[in-house]
């Protein structure tokens, strides 16, 4: 199909080729471009040979493509542009899950019996997971009641793919094995291997899913977990009106997947000084999700403190504005903020800022000392929580505008 080269002027992105970024970060970028035709358009469009009609009636069919695009680039210079960034397993597809239900009419019939099957499959490999790290952790763990070994054996010969069919005998299994002790000490000392964070959400609600007819709600879908994977990773994205920027803060006791070694909220944190000082996206203000609150306040709760991961919490005073420094986890949460708040007051020398576009011509990025930077805590899979934080997104675009208009 032809497509006019106007079409196609004024997007330039570039690949990203740094490691570390193409390592962690998951960049999500929707673009629809619909061109709808009249009838037999692309019939007609191949050959501009023929009788005079003929040529007459292609020119026509030009100029109509041609206002249409025009149009949508109208529209398009309209849209709200956002960047969606962050470390693997922050949230992202649950924020965009999130907007599909306050922007988009939620989720159709199609989109939740989709979901079922990622449902039935988070459920098999939380459990499968479990089982499989039993032995594997030190000191390992045991199954408190040993009648139950013949529901893990039957879970671990099925394998970690999903069974070909969710029977009754299946979920008969993995709610015995959910209610022995051993697999739930299993569970709280997940920070030491790889598990899902939907695992105790869906395995707690086992016999809600094992319904035939079992059709899920709105919170069902947002703490669906879907793998996914993207080819490449972009430094620039033109016309970015805000970046939101997603950490997992309940991670802080976490390695990544890719890399064992690594922690993953201090990989957060580099990956956001990446991003923050990127000279592509240097006057793009930014809105940092500090997510799975209720995750991180379930954990301190529980007794794991932050200290053990990250020392320099010991000697860490948090301001008499942000709550009671008595309360531990008000303080971890606070801890976490002013990590990557820090990031954003660093000073960047004039040589770094330098920037070159070509040989013999250097360019001086504008410094980031007067750059936005909106900090929020927020729980992605509660669609209320997600609804109030999006308020300061129209903020940013409404400083955003002021700022081109000289009126900042």
């Amino acid at each position: 199909m032809w497509v006019p080269p106007s079409l196609l002027s004024g997007w330039q992105l570039q690949s990203s080729h740094r490691s570390k970024a193409a390592r962690c970060m998951k960049l999500t970028i929707y673009l629809n471009l619909v061109l709808s035709f009249t009838e037999g358009t692309s019939s007609t469009m191949g050959c501009f040979k023929g009788s005079d009609p003929e040529k007459e009636n292609q020119e026509r069919i030009s100029r109509v493509l041609e206002q249409k695009i025009v149009a949508w680039s109208k529209e398009y210079k309209k849209a709200i542009k956002l960047l969606l960034l962050g470390a693997g397993e922050s949230g992202k597809t649950t924020i965009i899950k999130q907007m599909k239900i306050l922007h988009i009419n939620g989720f159709s019939e199609s989109d939740r019996q989709e979901k079922v099957v990622d449902i039935r499959q988070n459920i098999h490999e939380s459990m499968y997971d479990l089982l499989t790290n039993m032995s594997i952790l030190e000191p390992p763990v045991c199954l408190a009641d040993d009648a139950n070994e013949i529901s893990a054996s039957y879970i671990r010969n099925l394998g970690p793919k999903e069974p070909l069919s969710y029977t009754q005998e299946y979920f008969d299994h993995v709610h015995t094995l959910w209610n022995d002790k051993g697999v739930k000490e299993c569970y709280r000392r997940s920070n030491e291997f790889q598990l899902i964070d939907s695992a105790k959400y869906f395995l707690d609600r086992i016999m809600e899913v094992r319904n035939p007819d079992y059709r899920p709600s709105d919170q069902f879908c947002t703490n669906s977990y879907t793998r996914m994977s993207f080819g490449s990773v972009f430094q620039l994205f033109e016309g970015i009106n805000a970046i939101l920027f997603l950490v997992a803060s309940s991670d802080y006791d976490l390695t990544l997947r890719e890399e064992t070694g690594v922690n993953r909220l201090r990989e957060a944190v580099s990956l956001f000084e990446d991003i923050w000082h990127n000279r592509f996206l240097h006057d793009t203000g930014m809105i940092v999700f500090l997510n799975k609150q209720d995750m991180l306040k379930e954990k301190v709760e529980s007794g794991k403190s932050i200290a053990t991961y990250f020392p320099e919490y010991i000697t860490y005073e948090m301001s008499s504005t942000d709550g009671r420094s008595c309360d531990e986890y008000i303080k971890t949460r606070c801890f976490i903020r002013d990590l990557f708040y820090d990031v954003t007051k660093k000073r960047i020398s004039a040589d770094d800022r330098k920037f070159s576009i070509m040989p013999g011509l250097t360019v001086m990025l504008a410094d980031t000392e007067n750059r936005q930077c909106y900090f929020h805590f927020t729980v992605a899979t509660d669609t209320g929580n997600i609804k109030t934080v999006f308020e300061d997104v129209h903020t940013m675009v409404l400083m955003s505008i002021l700022k081109e208009f000289g009126l900042q």
